[in-house]
């Protein structure tokens, strides 16, 4: 009876050691030369313009910052320049 009951612990314990492993497998973040990592661009890299240029996977279209719509939208100003203005005070905003 106690031949049973240890032998069905240690059945449990390599299962449990299996499925811990298998779990920390899946749950390990990508490694820095992996496909997910290689799909972000660069920090400070602008991937799309309002030209809409086509350009190359992971190249960058130019080196900024970009404001949405909604960013603009959510400073309350009405002038455009105004906007740019309170999202980025070292901005110069040329014309009317």
């Amino acid at each position: 009876m106690a031949r049973n009951v240890i032998v069905a612990l240690k059945n449990s314990l390599a299962g449990a050691a299996v499925i811990l492993t298998l779990a920390a497998c899946a749950a390990s973040p990508p490694l820095p030369g992996s496909a997910t990592a290689a799909a972000k661009p660069p920090v400070g890299c602008v991937s799309d313009t309002a030209t809409h240029l086509p350009v190359k996977p992971n190249a960058c279209a130019g080196v900024g910052g970009t404001y949405t719509r909604q960013d603009l939208d959510r400073t309350g100003q009405v002038d455009t320049r105004d906007a740019l203005r309170a999202l980025d005070p070292s901005l110069t905003v040329h014309g009317r």
